[in-house]
């Protein structure tokens, strides 16, 4: 029974790893897209202010939505709701750190225990995309929270 729990826990870490990894480059072209428009004096497709952005919509829909579902509410018992977390929607450092460097273990949300492996994604995008992705998680399905600028993701460090 043991190992049925740890084989069942690592074939849902190995499945989000994988749908998570797909589609890269579309968050590269957001990001050569952003930092172009930016270089012009245009207005960039993220927006700090601007809730529900595009280039987040599009982060967020490329490596994230497979876990979290494209409407925000997860998938019970494996991975948890961001439409109404108070992770995503209170202190911003603590979403951040949570994209940009994973989580691990018994987290709690809306009554419901998860307890799971969130991948580090850091390592696979830019901080303008984890500020478009966190800006669009908090300011969509409900969520009421601040934007958030690629500053605050520098400065959240493991």
């Amino acid at each position: 029974m043991r190992f049925f729990k740890f084989f069942t826990l690592g074939l849902v870490a190995a499945v989000a790893f994988a749908a998570c990894a797909k589609n890269n480059s579309s968050t590269n072209e957001t990001t050569a897209q952003t930092t172009a428009a930016a270089a012009q004096g245009t207005a960039a497709p993220m927006q700090a202010a601007a809730g529900g952005t595009a280039a987040g919509a599009k982060v967020y829909q490329t490596n994230c939505s497979s876990c979290h579902q494209a409407d925000g509410k997860g998938l019970a018992g494996s991975f948890p709701p961001l439409a109404g977390n108070p992770m995503v929607i209170g202190d911003p450092k603590n979403v951040i750190h949570a994209v940009k460097y994973g989580l691990t273990g018994k987290i709690a949300v809306q009554g419901h225990v998860f307890n799971g492996i969130m991948p580090p994604w850091g390592s696979q995008l830019s901080n303008t995309d984890i500020a478009a992705a966190v800006t669009y998680v908090r300011s969509s399905w409900g969520n009421k929270a601040t934007a958030v600028t690629e500053a605050a993701v520098n400065a959240v460090s493991k």
